[in-house]
């Protein structure tokens, strides 16, 4: 009686490309065909959203919080009406973010919103302005 497997081993090519689609995230993946990529990241003094925008301008870019959501919209041009929306993704976080101090920035194609988790703003603000570098 013979209990070895007679098949052929993956070639190690084969092997990385199964590993790839095994660990990748199905949905993330699937949402990242048809908008922009989205990543969240914390740090001992702030929260962090990264957004990929190859092939988008700045003045493009739109950026507002409501309540808990971080609202990224892309339109297509710089030049109104604003209601031309491209592309769109909305962050939930769970706290309120009118308050909080959030600075972005725009540079190589990735905007990057950084959320203070210290101090707060005096006024609600709705709209962020994006530094360009």
């Amino acid at each position: 009686m013979n209990n070895f497997d007679d098949s052929k081993p993956l070639p190690i090519e084969g092997l990385e490309d199964w590993m790839r689609q095994f660990f990748d995230d199905p949905f993330t993946s699937y949402l990242d065909a048809y908008q922009f990529r989205v990543d969240l990241f914390e740090t001992q003094h702030e929260y962090i959203i990264e957004a990929e925008l190859p092939g988008y301008q700045p003045e493009q870019v739109r950026l507002k919080v409501k309540d808990d959501t971080v609202n990224i919209q892309i339109t297509k041009c710089n030049e109104p009406p604003i209601d031309n929306i491209v592309a769109e993704r909305i962050v939930t976080l769970p706290f309120e973010l009118e308050r909080k101090k959030i600075e972005a920035l725009y540079r190589n194609d990735i905007l990057e919103i950084f959320i203070k988790k210290q101090g707060k703003r005096k006024k609600k603000k709705k709209h962020i302005r994006i530094k360009v570098l």
